[in-house]
């Protein structure tokens, strides 16, 4: 695979817009809870906010820019809103304010990435796709092995406002890079098959189920981390960051020995390392547990997000941008519900009882994808 200017473009765009999500992300839920003293179960209902308004606004950009809306455009307006909603929710303190700045912000920012995706096939066409989407994917993982420990001492050290500043610098210097990319062509004969494979179906529930769990732990580990367990302030920066730099070589094996497994054999055998991390998690009471455990943290994830994008546009032939962002909308959903019920249950019983849920979310997945593995076309 022959990486042109465009090519590094993307993957630069790739390693931006992940900095950007990391940084505030995991950061985010600390400085709600400990700096502006509101309640896991408010957390959980601005990030389902955010997250719904994601969905929402990739959804319909995803159906213009399969109709012919031009895909790198529609990422120039969101990173140029995506700055000035950064700067706007750094200096927010009321909770309406962060609800409103929220909302734009993560709107504006969750379009990129299934663009971003579906850009890249039709760049570098279907033989070198499934590669250079698992080296997006870690390059995008890359940026949480810097990001959140990072984001985490930044904090200590210039306060959140601070954070979002430099998000918003990293945003601007972004819109400058993809100021001279250009779309790809479209193809001469474009089909339309509609997403009714059972197996899809399975696979959206597979993929949601996961990142819903994904999303309970990076909201709730922080404050499980330094409420419950009493570790220092980095520590989760520090985690997220290990699961990230495993993740890498993990996500790029997957995409080079694709070709040689089953469609779904290497999410399974990932959903299972996700079942086992989070049961790992629920009964660690120190640092150590949950360093090692890790590994499955990066498998699971390494797996789950570094493949199934392409299992997603390999089901939904001819229609890149909607199978990308039905991918990136599963996460989305996931997320959604990650944090309502995250939220739900910080709330009622424990934030240590979040990671319990989260292990029967990676059962579910699990269940899903054996499903879908037994399932034919409809």
């Amino acid at each position: 695979m022959i990486l042109d200017a465009t090519r590094l473009r993307l993957i630069l765009l790739s390693l931006a817009m992940g900095l950007a999500g990391a940084a505030i992300m995991p950061v985010m839920s600390t400085h709600l809870a400990v700096n502006l003293h509101i309640e896991p179960m408010w957390i959980g209902v601005l990030f389902a906010a955010n997250t719904l308004s994601g969905v929402l606004v990739s959804h319909w950009l995803a159906k213009q820019s399969d109709a012919g809306l031009s895909r790198i455009g529609i990422i120039r307006v969101c990173v140029s809103i995506s700055f000035v909603a950064s700067i706007g929710l750094g200096l927010a303190e009321q909770y309406w304010l962060l609800l409103i700045t929220g909302m734009l912000m993560f709107g504006a920012v969750s379009p990129v990435q299934p663009q971003l995706f579906a850009l890249a096939r039709e760049q570098v066409g279907d033989a070198d796709a499934t590669l250079f989407q698992s080296l997006l994917r870690a390059t995008f993982s890359l940026s949480w092995i810097i990001g959140p420990p990072l984001a985490y001492l930044l904090f200590a050290r210039i306060g959140f406002l601070g954070l979002t500043l430099i998000c918003a610098l990293i945003f601007l210097l972004t819109r400058l890079n993809v100021a001279s990319i250009q779309d790809a062509p479209l193809p001469a004969v474009r089909t339309e098959p509609q997403p009714t494979d059972s197996r899809l179906k399975w696979m959206i529930l597979a993929i949601a189920a996961t990142f819903a769990s994904n999303n309970m732990y990076i909201v709730y580990m922080p404050i499980y981390s330094y409420d419950s367990l009493q570790l220092a302030a980095v520590v989760p920066g520090f985690l997220m960051g290990a699961a990230a730099g495993l993740e890498i070589p993990i996500m790029i094996g997957a995409g080079i020995f694709a070709g040689r497994w089953r469609l779904f054999s290497p999410l399974k055998l990932a959903a299972g390392c996700g079942l086992l991390f989070y049961l790992g998690v629920y009964w660690s009471d120190s640092l150590v547990p949950l360093v090692l455990l890790q590994i499955f943290n990066g498998a699971f994830i390494g797996v789950m997000a570094g493949l199934g994008i392409s299992v997603f546009q390999a089901l939904m032939q001819g229609r890149m941008g909607m199978a990308s962002t039905l991918y990136s909308n599963a996460i989305k959903v996931g997320s959604l519900v990650g944090a309502l019920l995250g939220g739900a249950v910080a709330q009622w019983l424990s934030i240590q009882a979040v990671f319990g849920v989260c292990a029967l979310m990676a059962l579910v997945a699990l269940l899903a994808l054996v499903k879908a593995s037994a399932g034919n076309r409809s």
